[in-house]
């Protein structure tokens, strides 16, 4: 995602400037035009939030329960369109539901229409709508996304309800442990001088930590910010976030754990859209961007071997996409014609089973980080104490 900024023409004739975030240089430019604009000058200025004509994201889940219950109500969907466009009172979304409303008018699909905006529907969205308007049946399809968005945002926010509290914990003992060593000790070393000099490991070592500090105090806090700038780029940033994707799934315990969440996704993404009329080999291919790094390639090759006529119960286990359980459900999908409810009650057993690890790894991770953090800045307290004890019982 970009953000661009654009000097456009209105139809007043009165010049605007804009922040528009999009995908493509073509998205920004059709934003502009939909509301009514034409575009003078355009200039990429990086990512990150809009500012100005796109203030905030665009909630699809809202756009979705909005868009369902109208059409549910009998609107025809240029009218619902309409609607909703009106009923957005802060404006802030109107160059979407204008780009909408727009190719609508002009004789397109819904689908058409959405995949213009391609940063506020995302491909797999967009597909399961154009799947369901050759069937008629949008507003299931609609209804079946919704259930899916409800069932992902469930688990990630379980996922994010567990690293709450560890992560509170780890980045408070982290800049307790930084001021530490960065401040108090390097000011009680000065103490330590006499201590030291009776041959004291502890004061000469803690001796030895301030007089760097205070000797080389610019190197010291430029690397602790250096350090704060790394962890913030790991998690930010999308290149190092695979990288320690693919080393935590390398990892036997939680990579084990993780990988059947991914497999949860796999199976869930693929149910829907298999539902939604979606051909098995095009679902395989839009999921691949739901999935990490390192289960791509495997789902790539999978979806070689059933172009060739190869059936899923044989090739998703010799890729690592199915378990024993998921292999039986699958080969009964098969058999049955109902392959899109076997896989749904995949992704169930293993949402289950997710959601029972993170329930124990919870329990388990909290008491252990406190006990860890704990003992390391306990050590550090009695590093500093230690030597004035003995400087006591010296006098």
């Amino acid at each position: 995602m970009a953000r661009f900024r654009i000097k456009a023409l209105a139809n007043t004739g009165e010049v605007t400037r804009h922040e528009v975030e999009a995908a493509t240089e073509d998205e920004a430019r059709h934003v502009i035009v939909a509301a009514g604009g034409r575009v003078l000058t355009l200039d990429a200025v990086g990512s990150g939030m809009p500012t100005g004509f796109r203030a905030s994201p665009f909630n699809l889940t809202v756009f979705n329960q909005q868009l369902h219950s109208l059409l549910e109500a009998g609107q025809p969907i240029v009218d619902t369109i309409e609607i909703l466009g009106r009923n957005d009172r802060a404006g802030r979304h109107q160059s979407v539901y204008a780009s909408l409303l727009t190719s609508l008018q002009q004789g397109k699909q819904l689908s058409e229409a959405m995949a213009n905006l391609p940063s506020v529907f995302p491909p797999l969205y967009v597909a399961m709508v154009r799947a369901s308007e050759t069937t008629g049946t949008v507003r299931a399809a609609i209804r079946r996304f919704m259930h899916y968005q409800k069932q992902i945002d469930e688990i990630r926010g379980k996922l994010i309800s567990a690293a709450i509290y560890p992560a509170i914990l780890i980045g408070v003992g982290f800049m307790v442990v930084a001021f530490l060593m960065l401040y108090v000790v390097p000011r009680f070393s000065a103490v330590f001088d006499d201590v030291s000099a009776r041959n004291n490991q502890v004061a000469g070592l803690v001796q030895l930590w301030g007089t760097f500090v205070r000797e080389h105090g610019v190197f010291a806090w430029s690397t602790f910010f250096l350090i704060v700038a790394g962890i913030v780029t790991l998690l930010v940033h999308p290149v190092p976030r695979a990288w320690v994707s693919r080393r935590l799934l390398s990892m036997p315990w939680v990579g084990e754990r993780l990988w059947i969440l991914q497999l949860a996704r796999l199976y869930r993404t693929l149910s829907m859209l298999l539902k939604s009329g979606v051909s098995v080999l095009s679902a395989m291919r839009m999921t691949e961007a739901s999935l990490s790094p390192a289960m791509r390639g495997d789902l790539q090759a999978a979806a070689i071997q059933v172009s060739q006529g190869m059936p899923l119960s044989m090739v998703f286990p010799e890729h690592r996409l199915s378990t024993e359980v998921a292999q039986r459900l699958l080969l009964a999908g098969e058999s049955s014609g109902n392959l899109d409810d076997m896989m749904e009650r995949i992704a169930d057993f293993y949402d289950q089973e997710v959601a029972t690890w993170i329930d124990v790894a919870g329990r388990l991770i909290e008491p252990v980080l406190m006990v860890v953090i704990g003992l390391i800045i306990g050590g550090i307290v009695m590093m500093l104490y230690t030597p004035i004890f003995d400087l006591a019982n010296a006098i």
